[in-house]
């Protein structure tokens, strides 16, 4: 059985999904200086965007708010097609973009960075065309938190989206350490409780979609794990975000161990992740490389769900990747990191489809 409410919602985001860049595309990117890879995106749907905010910044800024923009326009076609009963599903997986604007506004804050440095790399809608994606926070808004002189305003500004709440727990202790890990930590279990909660509510509820979310919450348990490991510690409890696959027991026990036992005992495969980070102890190669397993795992399943919420999300997913994939490329190609570090980073040629 499928849910009839999809039929036509298929067709739109499959005829869209043209719209996304391939991987020998992106690596002929690389090729190029930064003034012709502007020009090449302009040939492609990023149009729209360069075009509209050409006049208001430069690079490097420019690359980073076109590819920002891009990815929200891609996204609300997403919603546009989500039918009502996924609809709160949905919205709560995109609240994943409020908590990274979230984190990079307290992290400017806290290093005193200016105001358009900030603005520049947020994930809001820019000069887009109206249309309201509800529940995520309006870009007035956000320039409102940025402007506010100090942590305190920046988390009352924030306590009507409920965020602000959780974060006043931990106000004081981060004003004294300079230290905003447990902020981030309260904010990651605040999303995935609430994400969990609204695929409880889903009418379909998909067994692909629940392996989905525990698997998610298993990547960021793990990279806790990996953490602490290597700055040798042991966490505990509080540190470990609920509903995941992984007993929290064993992920205990697991954050005293080293970097090869860890690797044998969860159900990813990213030794070569592992063995780049012994040679250079970059942490995103990991982080990276449990995002790559994931999306291998999920998204040929999600694909191939056309009367359900998984194509919807598979869909949001690659237009997240595809931000990141440009992203990496231009660390390489305007800013100069390595090659070698780089290429450690690329999703996008290692899942099919």
């Amino acid at each position: 059985m499928y849910d009839s409410t999809y039929i036509g919602k298929y067709g739109q985001l499959k005829v869209l999904s043209s719209n996304f860049l391939s991987n020998d595309f992106i690596e002929q990117l690389s090729l190029k200086d930064s003034g012709e890879i502007l020009n090449s995106l302009s040939a492609t749907s990023y149009k729209a965007e360069i075009d509209a905010l050409s006049g208001l910044y430069k690079l490097p800024d420019l690359f980073e708010v076109v590819i920002n923009a891009h990815t929200m326009r891609m996204i609300r076609y997403a919603l546009s097609a989500v039918p009502p009963s996924a609809k709160d599903f949905i919205v709560a997986y995109l609240s994943k973009f409020d908590i990274e604007n979230i984190k990079l506004i307290l992290s400017s804050k806290m290093l005193g960075y200016d105001v358009e440095h900030t603005e520049n790399f947020l994930m809001v809608q820019r000069n887009i065309p109206a249309g309201v994606i509800s529940g995520i926070i309006k870009n007035e808004e956000y320039k409102d938190m940025i402007s506010q002189k100090d942590l305190d305003s920046v988390v009352k500004s924030l306590a009507r989206y409920g965020y602000g709440v959780i974060l006043l727990k931990y106000l004081e202790d981060a004003k004294k350490n300079s230290n905003l890990s447990n902020m981030i930590f309260a904010l990651d279990v605040y999303y995935y409780d609430k994400l969990f909660e609204a695929y409880r509510f889903h009418d379909a509820q998909e067994g692909n979609i629940r392996g989905f979310l525990q698997d998610m919450i298993d990547i960021k348990n793990i990279m806790s794990v990996i953490k602490a490991a290597a700055f040798s510690y042991k966490i505990g409890k509080e540190e470990i975000i609920p509903n995941g696959k992984i007993p929290e027991s064993v992920l205990i026990d697991l954050s005293a161990k080293d970097l090869n036992t860890i690797t044998e005992q969860i159900p990813f495969k990213i030794n070569y992740a592992i063995d780049a980070y012994k040679k250079e102890p970059y942490i995103s190669y990991i982080d990276v490389a449990l995002k790559r397993e994931l999306y291998k795992k999920y998204l040929g399943i999600f694909r191939r769900s056309s009367f359900s919420v998984g194509f919807i999300l598979e869909f949001i997913i690659k237009s997240e990747i595809e931000r990141d994939e440009l992203r990496n490329m231009w660390l390489n190609t305007y800013y100069g990191v390595r090659k070698e570090i780089t290429e450690g980073m690329k999703i996008l040629k290692h899942i099919s489809g």
